[in-house]
């Protein structure tokens, strides 16, 4: 072989190293282009994903949150019913042992406090109604209700005992709102 030969095969040697390099930089810079693309096409899609997610987690945030009010408050609707029950309860309790009280003193000489306890034991008969107690009802209110109110309009009936009547019968009506919850 020839120096001018193997100069000539060395510059083709030379050239097609310089192509194959190019052509390693040319699909290199290619690759790099489709895996820029692609990356970012995952990072979308996975920023999208996130974005369902975080979506789904605050709408199930937001549906367990409004589940919890509603049970506190079905709970505190609970709560105030039995409070009102029990003090009811303790409320009738204390007027019952108030008329017992009222109905086992033998009474008093002075013709005031005989009146005072027989207004006291009428008015404690009224806050309990009728319904419980028929037999002391009848022996110391005597009318009923609808005769209480017949009797308050009554102009027929002396006045003293109108005014016990309308009294009766507002102490029946503000029971009657009290338990309405009015």
């Amino acid at each position: 072989m020839t120096a001018d030969t193997a100069q000539t095969i060395g510059i083709i040697v030379q050239t097609l190293t310089v192509i194959v390099a190019a052509t390693g930089v040319v699909v290199a810079l290619c690759t790099g282009a489709t895996d820029r693309r692609a990356a970012d096409a995952r990072a979308r899609t996975d920023r999208k994903r996130a974005d369902d997610r975080a979506r789904k987690d605050r709408l199930a945030a937001d549906a367990r949150a409004r589940q919890d009010r509603l049970v506190a408050d079905r709970r505190a609707d609970s709560d105030r019913r039995e409070a009102r029950l029990l003090a009811d309860h303790h409320f009738r309790l204390d007027m019952l042992v108030r008329l017992a009280r009222n109905v086992n003193d033998p009474g008093h000489s002075d013709k005031k406090i005989s009146s005072q306890l027989a207004a006291e034991r009428a008015a404690l008969l009224h806050v309990l109604g009728p319904d419980g107690l028929p037999l002391t009802w009848e022996t110391y209110v005597g009318p009923t209700i609808d005769e209480s109110r017949i009797n308050a309009t009554d102009d027929s009936v002396e006045k003293h005992k109108r005014c016990q009547s309308e009294v009766a019968v507002k102490i029946t009506h503000e029971i009657a709102a009290w338990k309405r919850g009015v």
